[in-house]
């Protein structure tokens, strides 16, 4: 017997091979990359719908619907008698099934329930069981579903504005133009979702609803840029009146802000608040037309005539001298008083008289002595 060597397969041989053992693995792994999940043969999920409610506002309606889903395998009825049966302030209506509608894999089965709101305060809780029935061996598989709601005095998303003063509007009063006066608001968030707050959403306008550039935002606590304000905290901005002319204005500041949900914000809630104002001219300030008087010397009252009649002169006036009125003797030009000239003609007639005795006297030694 001869033994050979077995034969190599020639170079196109080998490829195929190759190609062969690659297609086989490919499939291979393929099948047990694209084998599906096995589903689970009995199975129903909420899937959509909250029958959380959260905080609304009493005497509101709220309405929201929900969807069933079969995720199951087999076929079920699901029995709608514990929505019927549902416990206020929650009603179940428009109920798309009823105990024999057949539900088939992944087909849906949807109802509405209404919140009716009642009094501040009041916290609701009402839990309903709803049971699917397999259609395949007729086991039974329940759902419980929560229905929660809370009520408060304001919406969720709310808050309110208020003025210098506590009141609602913004008054500045009358102006002079050139001059500015102010007013602070502050915004409270009265709500149970926190608010954001920028002064990139205060529209200030006229009553036409045209910008009122002769009010601006002088001041704020949140800026451009915006800031969250907390369930019962507030924010606060100025507002600057600068007239530039005479007259008056109404309009409004429109202040926007977001509600808060988590990270996301809602749509904006707008709060108005009522301006107005009036401005006049600037009142000039001048000197009196007449300076006010100052006290004078009090003239001494004078005799007017010979009578015991005299006349007293007002403060501050010259009072002539008896005698210059009208005269043409040189008492009237000199104004001198009377009793001087009469006193110096006195003394003069005494000297005279002192002179003779003197006289008199010498003459008498001389005729004695002789």
């Amino acid at each position: 017997m001869t033994l050979r060597a077995p034969s190599r397969p020639s170079g196109l041989g080998r490829r195929a091979v190759a190609t062969l053992a690659l297609i086989g693995a490919a499939v291979f792994v393929g099948g047990v990359a694209a084998a599906p999940a096995s589903a689970a043969p009995f199975e129903f999920v909420l899937s959509s719908g909250n029958p959380d409610f959260s905080f609304q506002k009493a005497g509101g309606v709220q309405i929201k619907t929900f969807d069933l889903l079969n995720t199951g395998d087999n076929d079920i009825t699901i029995d709608p008698a514990p929505l019927v049966a549902m416990a206020a302030p929650f009603t179940a209506s428009a109920i798309s099934f009823t105990k024999t509608t057949v539900v088939a894999h992944n087909a849906h089965a949807t109802f509405t329930v209404t919140y009716r709101v009642p009094t501040v305060g009041t916290v609701s809780t009402v839990p309903v069981a709803l049971v699917a029935t397999d259609q395949t061996d007729n086991s039974k598989l329940s759902l419980t579903l929560t229905f929660k709601g809370t009520s408060i005095a304001t919406d969720p998303a709310h808050f309110t504005a208020t003025t210098t003063g506590g009141g609602t509007s913004a008054d500045f009063g009358t102006v002079s133009v050139g001059g500015f006066a102010t007013q602070e608001v502050t915004l409270t968030v009265d709500g149970v979702l926190p608010m954001r707050f920028s002064t990139n959403d205060i529209a200030i306008v006229d009553s036409a609803g045209n910008p009122l550039p002769t009010v601006k935002i002088t001041a704020s606590s949140f800026g451009t840029v915006g800031a969250i304000t907390a369930p019962g905290g507030t924010a606060a901005f100025e507002l600057t009146y600068s007239p530039l002319a005479v007259g008056s204005f109404t309009g409004s500041a429109r202040v926007g802000g977001f509600a808060v949900t988590g990270t996301v914000e809602t749509a904006v809630l707008v709060v108005a608040v009522p301006l107005s104002g009036a401005a006049s001219a600037v009142t000039p300030t001048t000197p009196p037309a007449t300076p006010p008087a100052t006290p004078g010397a009090t003239a001494t009252p004078v005799p007017t005539g010979t009578s015991t009649t005299m006349s007293t002169s007002t403060a501050g006036a010259v009072v002539p001298r008896p005698g210059t009125g009208g005269q043409t003797g040189s008492l009237a030009e000199t104004g001198a008083p009377v009793a001087g000239i009469v006193g110096l003609g006195a003394l003069v007639g005494l000297l005279g008289l002192g002179a003779l005795a003197g006289l008199a006297v010498a003459h008498r030694r001389r005729a004695h002595n002789s």
